[in-house]
């Protein structure tokens, strides 16, 4: 642990401008702390007695958060024969802390000096665990003056005396301390003096620790260098000494409680995996850091991964394959040492086994060959034991043993130095998945390379099968993680490859595990291109998969390829104009859900069921009604029950972003605002999550959806704050959707961004915003080229024809109506009636209204009649039955266009069919949802009468 001297430089980073921390990677972290290795931050606080005292109560506090974590822990199995003692013990601990606190309080006398403040120095100052990980079962404790010892000096028991358990769940004390001692500084009531103490200490020694800290960073690394010179230390350090006093509290999100979990997880590994508490113990310590940031879940399935490896390793070891009673002997000495988790022993033991195997060896004859052979089995053994530990260094230590077992047994045995590559393969792959190493994973797939050789695949098909999977796999995780697609096509080529030497007759599960890899690959090729035929193929290859994995035979492995073959079926559904593929879709995901319930695998579940609301989502999209769209937001809701925040939060924050997508989707498509409403909520909750420092292209996409939201609830209410709220939004994602960064998402943006300043220009009457509208969208059209994207490049064109009728309209003239029709006419030639029917109806609606204004401005007829006509070609896809709103309004906007030209030409026919478009209209604009739309129907159709009875009356 690097203590509160590790804080320092977090608070230096949390301090620095978002992509400067960034920048430090954690090698530098590390030559920095340790240039800070001479800093002694508690002299900082023994400066101050009210800080004294503050931090003493935040011990206190730490300590009483342990002390409840006992009383839980006393009912567990693993405590229970210590359950008298701390009966005993805790009484008298609570009475220390008690009194300790009453001093604590007392400004009148001296804080003097207690073991508390000692071990507060040590927290303060950190430590490096002075024995090796394994050796105890209760290593960990964070400092060298541990809780324990502390307990000891206030109670005056001996440290032999004092229950296990307080040490035990005392392993995170530092953290608990330090988070207790910032919720005490953000709560006045618990030391009203704390807030003050620390801001005065801070404002007297900031310069100094900012001196100290970044000083410890120059010569580290130029950039960094030339970041820390543009910089205000203390300024920095003010700013992120305030950002983590806003988020410390949660670390003390019951830390101790953490820690029982963990001790319950231990015990039931243990006993459902008959494997020894030493050695979960020790395979947990093993793991490191990088424990802190599982869940209990994760530790649980990770311990029991490693438990299955264990029993495999111990029956290896009891198989010898040399007969001298020495090695024999060793051999099961490093499996006593496994049992107590003491694994370094057993790897001294196993080196010891490989160095008399190796003695004295000299030829390969048949009694060398098998003590070579012999001596590389040890060598691997060492490797198995490395890999046990689960951390990178312990991975990179297992591929060097089984490398070098390898090279012991080729000379020897082909077939043996063939599996130590394999496992060489598999633990860089695993230090790959399980730490991000990519360059561990281009190692793995160049030993894969190098095993498939050609004499491999005459000798042993199936290994040479095996290893072309292998490889397959490898460089479909590199493909995933890369841009491009080059290393996606190879992994098709190697899965292919491997299923010419898999029979499904002779080697079924082989087989349909390879398949399950293939569509996985072509799946994710698929969706790198524009066209379907690799995620048809990824189709094919599920459904293959589903002739073996059968629900009777493995029902969870069925459910999971059923929603792998969904999550294909709903790209393909999203790119074809049909609804086929997406009913498949829905289809699919609930066939996963008969089998992965709540109650047997609850986040599986909730994935399905998230899923399942985005088939629902794209469907309801395509279709007039709403059915399809609220089981949409059943299905997310239903998600979110188990995707909770403090369970799932990525999984939480991804699925009420979907949620708010398809609310704002129902509320566009009614009249009134309660789901408008709570897509507004839902994205601002997840806005919460997606913070601009952690996830900044996440956070820009949410404030996208944020400001569509509020725009279409601004276009319904009479004000403009939700509008101006939008504007707000939509600039906001801006400053991370850049153009050089993300043209189209940076173009979509643009154009989304004009529609709210389009639709507060039109609210206020005035031409600024409209002008600013326009520019917005002539922006989007910069990246949304025809060429590219051409369905996006006419829906600008059609937005930006909107807003320049809308000028048109508040200027006068009509060169801005000319510019409209024109942008108009542009969008037709890519939103076509065969293409998307409403999209074209909607834009002949549009340039109607556009035609019937210059019309109204001019003497002819020419355009009212270009105005009539695409009203009515409008209605040909705006039907009453399909979208019954839509059809009203261009009924009433074909009303008016025909009631001027029948005025102006004196046709009462067509004075009678703008009559006719008015009362359509009014069927669907009922007194309820349009009284304001019925009143100005009602004044149009009484002036339309008026005419057709002045004509006839005079006709007569």
């Amino acid at each position: 642990m690097d203590g509160w001297i590790g804080k320092l430089v977090d608070l230096a980073l949390g301090g620095m401008p978002g992509v400067a921390a960034g920048m430090v990677p954690e090698n530098l972290k590390r030559q920095w702390l340790e240039r800070l290795s001479g800093h002694d931050p508690f002299k900082t606080i023994a400066s101050n007695e009210d800080l004294v005292r503050a931090t003493r109560l935040a011990w206190i506090e730490a300590a009483q958060d342990v002390l409840a974590a006992v009383r839980r822990a006393a009912n567990n199995p693993e405590w229970t024969g210590e359950r008298a003692l701390i009966e005993v013990f805790q009484p008298l601990v609570e009475d220390c802390l008690a009194a300790m606190r009453d001093h604590a309080l007392d400004r009148q006398q001296h804080p003097g000096e207690t073991p508390v403040d000692r071990h507060l120095h040590d927290i303060m100052r950190g430590s490096v665990e002075a024995t090796a990980p394994g050796d105890d079962p209760n290593i960990g404790a964070s400092v060298p003056h541990d809780f324990a010892a502390v307990l000891a000096d206030l109670t005056g028991w001996s440290t032999t005396e004092i229950p296990a358990v307080y040490d035990h769940l005392a392993r995170a004390f530092d953290e608990l301390a330090f988070a207790a001692f910032a919720e005490l500084l953000k709560d006045p009531g618990k030391y009203p003096q704390a807030r003050d103490a620390f801001r005065i200490t801070m404002d007297h020694v900031t310069r100094d620790i900012a001196s100290a800290t970044f000083g410890a960073v120059q010569g580290l690394d130029i950039r960094l260098d030339q970041l820390v010179a543009t910089l205000d230390g203390p300024s920095v350090f003010q700013v992120g000494a305030a950002r983590f006093l806003d988020h410390a509290p949660q670390l003390a999100r019951d830390t101790a409680e953490t820690r029982v979990d963990v001790a319950e997880v231990l015990r039931m590994v243990s006993q459902d995996e008959s494997v020894p508490l030493d050695t979960l113990r020790a395979i947990l310590s093993g793991m490191g850091e990088s424990a802190d940031d599982f869940d209990t879940d994760e530790i649980g399935w990770r311990l029991a991964d490693k438990a299955q490896a264990f029993k495999t390793l111990i029956n290896r070891l009891h198989h010898v394959l040399n007969d001298d009673p020495v090695v024999r002997d060793l051999r099961g000495q490093a499996v006593e040492a496994l049992r107590r988790g003491q694994f370094s022993q057993a790897d001294a033991h196993l080196a010891a086994a490989e160095a008399r195997d190796l003695d004295g060896l000299d030829n390969v004859d048949a009694v060398e060959r098998q003590r070579r052979l012999s001596a590389a089995d040890n060598r691997a053994e060492r490797g198995a034991v490395a890999r046990m530990r689960a951390n990178p260094d312990a991975y990179r230590e297992a591929a060097a043993h089984y490398s070098k077992a390898a090279d012991l047994a080729r000379p020897a045995d082909d077939k043996a130095a063939f599996t130590y590559d394999m496992r060489n393969a598999s633990v860089l792959r695993d230090l790959s998945d399980e730490f991000g190493d990519d360059g561990a994973l281009l190692e793995a797939c160049e030993i894969l390379k190098r095993l498939r050789s050609q004499s491999l695949r005459d000798r042993a098909p199936q290994d040479w099968a095996g290893v072309q999977n292998n490889l397959g796999n490898a460089l479909a995780i590199l493909g995933e993680r890369e841009s491009g697609t080059v290393r996606l096509e190879q992994a098709v080529v190697a899965y292919r490859a491997a299923l010419e030497e898999t029979a499904q007759d002779n080697a079924p599960m082989d087989w349909s595990q390879t398949q399950y890899n293939l569509g996985h690959a072509l799946q994710a090729l698929g969706e790198r291109e524009s066209g379907t035929a690799h995620l048809e193929e990824a189709v094919v290859a599920f459904h293959s998969v589903l002739q073996e994995r059968t629900r009777d035979r493995e029902p969870l492995e069925w459910a999971a390829v059923q929603n792998n073959l969904g999550n294909v079926l709903a790209i393909l559904g999203g790119r074809a104009s049909g609804t086929a593929h997406l009913e498949e879709a829905v289809a699919a995901y609930r066939s996963a859900l008969e089998e992965w319930t709540r109650d047997l695998v609850p986040l599986d579940w909730a994935m399905a069921q998230s899923n399942l609301g985005a088939a629902m989502q794209a469907l309801g999209e395509r279709e007039s009604g709403t059915v399809r769209l609220e089981d949409a937001v059943k299905a997310y809701r239903l998600a979110l029950e188990e995707n909770t925040r403090d369970r799932a939060a990525p999984e939480w924050a991804a699925t009420q972003n979907n949620l708010g997508n398809v609310l704002a989707i129902l509320g566009a498509r009614e009249s009134g605002t309660a789901h408008l409403e709570e897509a507004v909520a839902a994205y601002r909750s997840v806005l919460e999550a997606w913070t601009r420092d952690c996830v900044p292209l996440d956070w820009a996409m949410a404030q996208n959806n944020l400001g569509n939201a509020l725009l279409t609830l601004g276009e319904r209410e009479s004000g403009t704050a939700r509008l101006e709220e939008a504007v707000v939004a939509f600039r906001s994602a801006l400053e991370e959707r850049t153009r050089d960064r993300m043209p189209l998402d940076w173009a979509m943006t643009q154009n989304n961004l004009g529609n709210a300043l389009q639709a507060l220009g039109e609210q206020e009457s005035r031409t600024e915003h409209l002008e600013e509208a326009v520019l917005a969208y002539r922006s989007a059209l910069e990246e949304r080229a025809r060429d590219c994207v051409p369905l996006d490049w006419a829906l600008t064109q059609n937005n930006l024809g909107n807003a320049l009728r809308a000028l048109g309209e508040e200027e006068g003239g009509t060169a801005r109506l000319e510019e409209a029709v024109l942008a108009f006419r542009s969008a037709l030639e890519e939103r076509t009636r065969d293409r998307v029917p409403l999209d074209w109806a909607m834009t002949q609606n549009n340039m109607g209204n556009a035609l019937l204004m210059l019309g109204e401005r001019e003497s002819g007829t020419v355009r009212l009649r270009e105005s009539v006509a695409a009203y009515r070609s409008a209605l040909e896809e705006r039907t009453r039955d399909h979208v019954p709103l839509s059809w009203a309004m261009t009924q009433y906007n074909l009303g008016n266009a025909l009631s001027i030209l029948g005025e102006r030409e004196g046709c009462i026919s067509h004075l009678e069919d703008a009559l006719a478009g008015f009362l359509s209209a009014l069927e669907e604009w009922t007194p309820e949802r349009f009284p304001h739309y019925r009143t100005q129907m009602q004044e149009k159709i009484a002036a339309c009468r008026a005419l057709i009875d002045e004509m006839q009356g005079r006709a007569g």
